[in-house]
């Protein structure tokens, strides 16, 4: 948007375009990655029941409640945290590479790498102040 100009268009509408575009997109994406590692963890539950159910066949009853055996909320609770403050990280990386994009189709390539190596890299380095956050409050 930001290189055929329409971000542009929307500041000449008196629009703040970070109030519009980006703290929508950011929102959205600090509610979805928690939600899809939710979607992740429940296919991962079916794939690891199917894959039980061909060795030796089990009910999934059974299944989840000998995986689940010994487990409480705590244990899902920051690790389903961790990835909302990974969604936060990838959104703003993200508006902030895409509202600074310049220089047309190739412009919009580097910023879509920029965007992935920047938001890689935090994301790895959060995840290490994260854990520790957690064994100290979540023991």
């Amino acid at each position: 948007m930001k290189v055929t100009e329409q971000i542009d268009a929307i500041e000449a509408s008196a629009i703040n375009p970070y109030r519009l575009l980006a703290a929508t997109r950011i929102l959205a994406c600090i509610l979805i990655m928690p939600l899809l590692t939710v979607a992740a963890d429940a296919s991962g539950l079916l794939t690891g029941w199917f894959a039980q159910t061909l060795v030796e066949p089990i009910s999934f009853h059974q299944f989840i409640e000998s995986g689940f055996h010994g487990a409480t909320f705590n244990a899902f609770l920051p690790p389903t945290f961790k990835t909302a403050v990974y969604g936060l990280i990838i959104g703003l990386i993200a508006c902030y590479e895409g509202m600074r994009t310049r220089g047309g189709a190739e412009g919009v390539g580097r910023a879509a790498t920029n965007s992935v190596v920047l938001a890689s890299l935090f994301v790895i380095l959060t995840d290490v102040v994260l854990v520790k956050f957690i064994l100290v409050f979540f023991p």
